[in-house]
Protein backbone atom coordinates (compact mmCIF):
# COMPACT_ATOMS: atom_id res chain seq x y z
CA UNK A 1 0.00 0.00 0.00
CA UNK A 2 1.08 3.57 -0.83
CA UNK A 3 0.77 6.43 1.05
CA UNK A 4 -2.67 8.24 1.14
CA UNK A 5 -3.55 10.23 -2.49
CA UNK A 6 -3.99 13.42 -1.84
CA UNK A 7 -7.29 15.37 -1.93
CA UNK A 8 -6.20 17.55 -5.18
CA UNK A 9 -5.63 14.15 -7.29
CA UNK A 10 -9.15 12.89 -5.88
CA UNK A 11 -10.76 15.99 -7.65
CA UNK A 12 -8.57 16.69 -10.91
CA UNK A 13 -9.71 12.60 -11.34
CA UNK A 14 -13.47 12.83 -10.66
CA UNK A 15 -13.71 16.41 -12.20
CA UNK A 16 -12.46 15.04 -15.95
CA UNK A 17 -13.79 11.71 -15.21
CA UNK A 18 -17.55 12.86 -14.16
CA UNK A 19 -17.12 16.11 -16.56
CA UNK A 20 -16.43 14.23 -19.33
CA UNK A 21 -19.05 11.31 -18.81
CA UNK A 22 -21.60 14.69 -18.10
CA UNK A 23 -20.58 15.83 -21.36
CA UNK A 24 -20.48 12.85 -23.66
CA UNK A 25 -24.27 12.28 -22.27
CA UNK A 26 -25.46 15.53 -22.78
CA UNK A 27 -23.98 15.83 -26.74
CA UNK A 28 -25.76 12.87 -27.16
CA UNK A 29 -28.91 13.96 -25.95
CA UNK A 30 -28.77 17.00 -27.59
CA UNK A 31 -27.21 15.85 -31.55
CA UNK A 32 -30.26 12.97 -30.99
CA UNK A 33 -32.64 14.95 -30.24
CA UNK A 34 -32.02 17.15 -33.62
CA UNK A 35 -30.83 15.34 -35.69
CA UNK A 36 -32.94 12.03 -35.16
CA UNK A 37 -33.05 8.49 -34.73
CA UNK A 38 -30.65 6.49 -36.77
CA UNK A 39 -32.09 6.42 -40.38
CA UNK A 40 -32.71 10.37 -39.80
CA UNK A 41 -31.24 12.70 -42.41
CA UNK A 42 -27.75 13.64 -41.37
CA UNK A 43 -26.65 17.10 -40.49
CA UNK A 44 -23.81 18.45 -42.54
CA UNK A 45 -21.33 20.23 -40.48
CA UNK A 46 -18.61 20.61 -43.10
CA UNK A 47 -19.69 18.98 -46.68
CA UNK A 48 -17.81 16.06 -47.65
CA UNK A 49 -15.73 15.88 -44.58
CA UNK A 50 -18.43 16.15 -41.40
CA UNK A 51 -21.56 15.67 -40.53
CA UNK A 52 -23.78 14.41 -37.19
CA UNK A 53 -24.86 10.85 -38.37
CA UNK A 54 -26.96 9.34 -35.27
CA UNK A 55 -26.22 5.41 -35.13
CA UNK A 56 -26.56 2.81 -32.61
CA UNK A 57 -23.63 0.75 -31.88
CA UNK A 58 -24.48 -2.78 -29.76
CA UNK A 59 -20.36 -3.47 -29.98
CA UNK A 60 -17.30 -1.52 -28.18
CA UNK A 61 -14.93 0.79 -30.30
CA UNK A 62 -15.80 0.78 -34.11
CA UNK A 63 -18.55 -1.77 -33.92
CA UNK A 64 -16.11 -4.60 -32.45
CA UNK A 65 -17.99 -7.39 -31.18
CA UNK A 66 -21.29 -6.27 -31.89
CA UNK A 67 -22.60 -9.26 -32.99
CA UNK A 68 -21.72 -11.53 -29.60
CA UNK A 69 -24.63 -12.26 -27.64
CA UNK A 70 -25.77 -9.90 -25.28
CA UNK A 71 -22.60 -7.91 -26.20
CA UNK A 72 -24.17 -4.15 -24.25
CA UNK A 73 -24.44 -6.18 -21.18
CA UNK A 74 -21.00 -7.89 -21.95
CA UNK A 75 -19.21 -4.25 -22.36
CA UNK A 76 -21.31 -2.85 -19.63
CA UNK A 77 -19.54 -5.30 -17.18
CA UNK A 78 -16.23 -4.83 -18.41
CA UNK A 79 -16.76 -1.00 -18.06
CA UNK A 80 -17.77 -1.58 -14.63
CA UNK A 81 -14.50 -3.93 -14.11
CA UNK A 82 -12.15 -0.98 -15.78
CA UNK A 83 -13.53 1.55 -13.84
CA UNK A 84 -12.81 -0.82 -10.47
CA UNK A 85 -9.67 -1.01 -11.24
CA UNK A 86 -8.69 2.53 -12.49
CA UNK A 87 -9.81 3.60 -9.14
CA UNK A 88 -8.01 0.50 -7.12
CA UNK A 89 -4.73 1.35 -8.83
CA UNK A 90 -5.19 5.08 -8.58
CA UNK A 91 -6.26 5.32 -5.48
CA UNK A 92 -5.60 2.07 -3.32
CA UNK A 93 -1.82 1.77 -4.88
CA UNK A 94 -0.87 5.23 -5.23
CA UNK A 95 -0.71 5.88 -8.93
CA UNK A 96 -2.59 9.15 -8.36
CA UNK A 97 0.50 10.59 -6.91
CA UNK A 98 1.68 11.56 -11.11
CA UNK A 99 -1.04 14.02 -12.65
CA UNK A 100 -0.66 13.00 -16.15
CA UNK A 101 -1.65 9.73 -15.38
CA UNK A 102 -4.46 10.68 -12.96
CA UNK A 103 -5.53 12.48 -15.96
CA UNK A 104 -4.78 9.94 -18.59
CA UNK A 105 -6.73 7.24 -16.75
CA UNK A 106 -9.26 9.92 -16.01
CA UNK A 107 -10.26 9.97 -19.67
CA UNK A 108 -10.41 6.53 -19.67
CA UNK A 109 -13.07 6.53 -17.09
CA UNK A 110 -14.88 9.29 -18.58
CA UNK A 111 -15.11 7.08 -22.23
CA UNK A 112 -15.85 4.21 -20.24
CA UNK A 113 -18.58 6.36 -17.54
CA UNK A 114 -20.35 7.90 -20.82
CA UNK A 115 -20.94 4.42 -22.62
CA UNK A 116 -21.65 2.44 -19.92
CA UNK A 117 -24.65 4.63 -19.13
CA UNK A 118 -26.22 3.96 -22.95
CA UNK A 119 -25.04 0.04 -22.64
CA UNK A 120 -27.10 -0.26 -19.27
CA UNK A 121 -29.85 2.72 -19.84
CA UNK A 122 -30.65 1.78 -23.70
CA UNK A 123 -28.99 -1.28 -24.19
CA UNK A 124 -26.63 0.46 -26.96
CA UNK A 125 -24.33 3.01 -26.96
CA UNK A 126 -25.61 6.28 -29.53
CA UNK A 127 -22.61 7.29 -32.15
CA UNK A 128 -22.77 10.71 -34.29
CA UNK A 129 -20.22 12.20 -35.47
CA UNK A 130 -19.47 10.56 -39.05
CA UNK A 131 -15.92 12.15 -40.09
CA UNK A 132 -15.00 11.44 -43.72
CA UNK A 133 -13.85 13.23 -46.63
CA UNK A 134 -15.40 12.36 -49.76
CA UNK A 135 -12.11 13.57 -52.02
CA UNK A 136 -9.81 10.73 -51.09
CA UNK A 137 -12.49 8.56 -50.34
CA UNK A 138 -11.91 8.19 -46.42
CA UNK A 139 -14.55 7.29 -44.25
CA UNK A 140 -14.17 6.83 -40.77
CA UNK A 141 -16.73 4.55 -38.60
CA UNK A 142 -19.42 6.72 -36.72
CA UNK A 143 -18.04 7.74 -32.69
CA UNK A 144 -18.68 9.85 -29.93
CA UNK A 145 -17.83 11.97 -27.24
CA UNK A 146 -16.48 8.75 -25.09
CA UNK A 147 -14.72 7.30 -27.53
CA UNK A 148 -12.44 10.14 -28.27
CA UNK A 149 -11.88 10.40 -24.46
CA UNK A 150 -11.16 6.53 -24.15
CA UNK A 151 -8.65 6.90 -27.12
CA UNK A 152 -6.93 9.98 -26.36
CA UNK A 153 -6.57 8.42 -22.98
CA UNK A 154 -5.31 5.37 -24.20
CA UNK A 155 -2.61 7.24 -26.31
CA UNK A 156 -1.41 9.43 -23.40
CA UNK A 157 -0.97 5.99 -21.18
CA UNK A 158 1.06 4.60 -24.20
CA UNK A 159 3.30 7.43 -24.25
CA UNK A 160 3.48 7.94 -20.10
CA UNK A 161 4.63 4.14 -20.55
CA UNK A 162 7.01 4.97 -23.18
CA UNK A 163 8.59 7.98 -21.14
CA UNK A 164 12.44 7.21 -19.73
CA UNK A 165 12.51 6.68 -16.11
CA UNK A 166 13.59 9.65 -14.14
CA UNK A 167 16.97 9.21 -12.79
CA UNK A 168 17.11 9.88 -9.00
CA UNK A 169 19.09 12.68 -7.63
CA UNK A 170 21.42 9.59 -5.30
CA UNK A 171 22.12 7.94 -8.85
CA UNK A 172 23.54 10.88 -10.36
CA UNK A 173 25.50 11.62 -6.88
CA UNK A 174 27.34 8.51 -7.19
CA UNK A 175 28.90 7.98 -10.33
CA UNK A 176 30.93 11.55 -9.24
CA UNK A 177 31.52 10.41 -5.69
CA UNK A 178 33.14 7.20 -7.44
CA UNK A 179 35.10 9.38 -9.52
CA UNK A 180 36.62 11.73 -6.99
CA UNK A 181 37.64 8.46 -4.29
CA UNK A 182 39.74 7.32 -7.48
CA UNK A 183 42.65 10.21 -8.30
CA UNK A 184 43.38 10.45 -12.49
Amino acid sequence: MKDSVRWPRWVLFWAIALGGAAFDIATKQAVFARVGPPGSRPLTLVPGVLELHTSYNRGALWGLGRDLPNSSTVFAALSVLAALAICYWLFVRGAAADARLTAALALIMAGALGNCHDRLMLGHVRDFVHFHVDSIRFDCAIFNFADNMLVVGAIALMLLALRPEPQSPESDARPAAAESVHPA
